[in-house]
């Protein structure tokens, strides 16, 4: 088995007020990990969509620098937004 730690958003309440909150996941029963963006009350963060062997999915904000390695860097971390669309002239 081969565990890591992942932080991943745990919701129960409402997808924008979620807690971040670390776990392991045995890597050896991740089917899947698909690039995702969250949103919360104050960001947006690229994160991921975790796939378990038992069909449970789960949105993370951070997994292991093995996994980004391998997906790539431009998936972590928070999206840089210029400005509120109210600010931004007509095009």
């Amino acid at each position: 088995m081969k565990f890591q730690k992942f932080t991943i958003i745990n919701s129960k309440t409402s997808p924008t007020e979620a807690e971040e909150v670390e776990v392991l996941f045995n890597l050896d029963h991740i089917i899947s990990i698909k690039p995702i963006r969250i949103s919360r009350m104050d960001k947006i963060l690229n994160g991921f969509w975790i796939r378990t062997s038992n069909g449970k999915k789960y949105r993370a904000s951070k997994i292991p620098d093995e996994l980004v390695n391998i997906i790539g860097e431009k998936y972590q971390g928070t999206v840089n937004i210029i400005a509120d669309s109210e600010d931004q002239p007509f095009q």
